[in-house]
């Protein structure tokens, strides 16, 4: 048999590819952005970009997952009829959520900014950005594109955003640009990765799906006539929710507690960070098809792909945590300048946080196969409840580096629920699991 790490890795490695050059021009892009704003400033920046993007996390519904977990047996047998009304549903989905984020955005934006003592100016930056979250019902795109295994599109995908912002970043930096130049910049960088995937799923979908319809009709299209999606959407997007909220909270919560400055400390830290938390994302888009093909077979390549990748994650993170506690003030202070030294100890511990998600991740998508979705959300829960009480006493107690290790003493806890479910669980059939 055909080692099944081989596809795996093959996969991760079109993806990464792009992540690659992505994560070189995200960080330019922070460093320009850091050095040219200031530490005020550059948290301004933090907070309308966090702003925004927790309204859009409060109404995304993971229609990328949804597409591939319903869309497989459909994709594989050749049924694109139904393939194309769930579609249409989930698209549906995505385009009454992003509309509702944006209206919701601009009518809340000023009493969010008055409350965090933002001047009108700022208010006026805060809103407009919102205007952005017209672009953002991707999740069906990507599920299209990634049913298709288009991951040379979404490896490209990761490098739009990074590569606008950062040559914009430059140039606005060269320029003397001010911080609504910045805003602009950001806003535009994730405009067009948006439109981006979305021409590229509608060009997959016009020549694989469309050709083949026998009833081109699907206006009428719902989720209500998929047996069990309506209830997994709901458990992803409480499981997304759990995901990304925290985070988006918890930066915009340092503006309250700290103030703005250490609102980029935070970002930044972050930032660095996402060199792990990124490949933990693009870890699920990944072998999440393979996982849930593997598991309706019967076959042993299951756990190979499941537990493999988590021990290649976890060991990729060690690496960057020892690099970072080690020479992580001189990197910071070379590149950034030494007003951001104080971000080392708390760029450590995200690291280690990063890197118990990152081994986690593949496990998450094992239990999605299965069907323990609704069991992963409540480790979630637990999980994330635990980092926001610890958060909040120990950032009031110890400042910053309170919210790195509330960060890090909680990520571990999914990581071992996981592992133990999926023992608990793998040696039953798949109409004996349930979510």
């Amino acid at each position: 048999m055909a080692n099944p790490m081989r596809a795996v890795l093959s996969n991760f490695w079109i993806l990464i590819r792009g992540r690659g050059m992505a994560a070189v021009m995200a960080f330019g892009a922070t460093a320009l952005a850091a050095r040219a704003l200031g530490p005020v400033e550059f948290g301004l920046l933090i907070l309308i970009h966090t702003y925004a993007m927790l309204i859009r996390a409060l109404l995304d519904f993971q229609t990328m997952d949804t597409t591939v977990r319903f869309g497989v047996p459909m994709h594989d047998t050749g049924n694109t009829n139904v393939l194309a009304r769930l579609i249409q549903a989930c698209r549906l989905v995505d385009l009454k959520t992003s509309r509702i984020a944006t209206i919701l955005a601009i009518v809340i934006a000023p009493i969010v900014g008055f409350s965090m003592g933002l001047d009108t100016h700022h208010i006026i930056l805060l809103t407009a950005y919102c205007l952005v979250l017209l672009t953002t019902g991707t999740g069906t795109a990507a599920g299209i594109l990634r049913l298709h295994n288009r991951l040379d599109i979404l490896g490209q995908l990761m490098t739009i955003a990074p590569t606008i912002r950062f040559l914009g970043v430059l140039t606005a930096w060269y320029l003397g640009g001010s911080l609504q130049n910045f805003v602009l910049i950001w806003m535009l960088a994730y405009a067009a990765e948006n439109a981006y995937i979305f021409w590229h799923a509608k060009r997959e979908y016009k020549q694989h799906i469309q050709p083949t319809l026998l009833d081109t009709s699907t206006k009428n299209a719902t989720l209500d006539e998929f047996t069990g999606l309506r209830h997994f959407m709901w458990v992803a997007y409480w499981q997304s929710n759990l995901d990304v909220l925290p985070k988006h909270i918890t930066t915009i919560s340092v503006g309250y507690i700290l103030g703005k400055a250490e609102v980029g400390l935070l970002r930044l830290a972050r930032e660095l960070s996402s060199i792990l938390n990124k490949p933990a994302i693009m870890i699920r888009q990944v072998i999440l098809l393979d996982l849930t093909r593997n598991w309706h077979q019967g076959n042993d390549a299951f756990d190979i792909i499941a537990y493999r990748t988590a021990m290649l994650g976890g060991a990729l993170g060690i690496i960057f945590v020892v690099v970072s506690y080690f020479f992580g003030e001189q990197l910071l202070a070379f590149v950034l300048g030494k007003a951001y030294i104080a971000t080392a100890p708390v760029l450590t511990l995200m690291l280690l946080a990063a890197t118990f998600e990152l081994a986690a991740s593949p496990l998450r998508s094992a239990a999605y196969a299965i069907g323990l979705a609704k069991k992963v959300l409540h480790l979630y829960i637990i999980s994330t409840v635990l980092y926001l009480l610890l958060f909040v006493i120990l950032t009031i107690k110890l400042g910053l580096i309170g919210a790195g290790i509330a960060a890090c003493s909680t990520a571990i806890t999914p990581l071992i629920g996981m592992f133990r479910l999926i023992q608990k669980n793998k040696h039953l059939k798949p109409t004996q699991t349930k979510s």
